[in-house]
């Protein structure tokens, strides 16, 4: 039961880690800027890939009227749950309170493993990308 565990934590670790990752290096650029943007800004920037996938689907569930018309079975499934798991994805950056201790975790962590979180995070987008692509091809 321990190296089940153990596989979840690390799979949830990586998760909170991409989205930690431009959350952190947003933050450092609006720190260094002179002019600062809005925080809210820097959380908008940080949730594209669900902003993509909670619109990718609604695009793909829309009709010829443009309106949602869900048939039963499996594109309701696929819609509510796409939809609910963007949405839960937009939560974790919430979470994210005290930007000094995230910036120090995300530069020891690129310190440590640079291609390691470079690959995390263009896995992350394919895997949303493709995700986009599979709701577009259910509700053909």
């Amino acid at each position: 039961m321990t190296n089940s565990r153990n596989v979840f934590c690390r799979f949830f670790r990586t998760v909170v880690m991409v989205h930690k990752i431009p959350h952190a290096r947003l933050t450092e650029w609006n720190n260094k800027r002179k002019h600062k943007a809005l925080v809210s800004g820097i959380y908008l920037l940080s949730i594209l890939p669900e902003l993509l996938l909670l619109n990718g689907t609604l695009f793909a569930a829309a009709g010829q009227d443009r309106y949602v018309h869900l048939e039963p079975g499996w594109q309701k499934a696929v819609f509510y749950g796409v939809s609910v798991l963007a949405v839960l994805l937009m939560l974790i950056p919430l979470g994210f309170s005290d930007d000094k201790k995230i910036c120090k975790e995300v530069r020891q962590e690129l310190r440590e493993r640079p291609r390691y979180w470079k690959r995390a995070v263009a896995v992350y987008w394919a895997a949303v990308v493709a995700a986009v692509v599979a709701v577009n091809v259910v509700f053909l």
